[in-house]
Order: C-alpha cells, then sequence, then structure tokens
C-alpha cells in the first residue's frame, strides 16, 4: 500500500532522527510505528479498578481471606461483633 503523508517540521525531523538512530528504512520505521500505535489501540486502556485488581492478585492478596462472601453487607458484624 502507498500512503503519502504531509507531517509539520517538528515530527518530520523526529521521525528522521528515529530512522537515522534505528539505521532501519523509512518503510520499516514507520510501519512499526503504526503497528504500536494499532496495537495500543486495540487494548482497552486499564482503569483504576483494574490497575489495583491486577496489583492484588499479584501480590496474592485475591482469594486469601476465607468466610461466607457476604462481607459487603454485614461486615459490621465480623469486625465489632454486632447484630
Amino acid at each position: 500500500m502507498h500512503i503519502e503523508a504531509e507531517l509539520d517540521d517538528v515530527h518530520a525531523e523526529r521521525l528522521l532522527a528515529l530512522q537515522q538512530r534505528l539505521q532501519r528504512p523509512l518503510s520499516e520505521v514507520v510501519a512499526d510505528i503504526l503497528t504500536q500505535a494499532i496495537d495500543a489501540s486495540i487494548l482497552a486502556p486499564e482503569n483504576e479498578g483494574q490497575k489495583m485488581l491486577n496489583i492484588f492478585a499479584e501480590e496474592g492478596l485475591i482469594g486469601c481471606l476465607h468466610g461466607n462472601g457476604n462481607l459487603s453487607v454485614d461486615y459490621k458484624q465480623h469486625l465489632w461483633g454486632n447484630d
């Protein structure tokens, strides 16, 4: 596929600097950049709740407590022994 793009001076300089640093053809550099951008947009961004869940799972905190599973409803009874 042939794609033609017009870049401003800043982006053109950055792209050429990247190409020179990688010492690869410009078409390969652009293809890699597009692949990374497309892959990143396909993955759903992780929200704060998902981040915390992942951290808890990594640390072994998920499933480490035993109980009836109604702690969100009757936590006061478990904490203070009230009915």
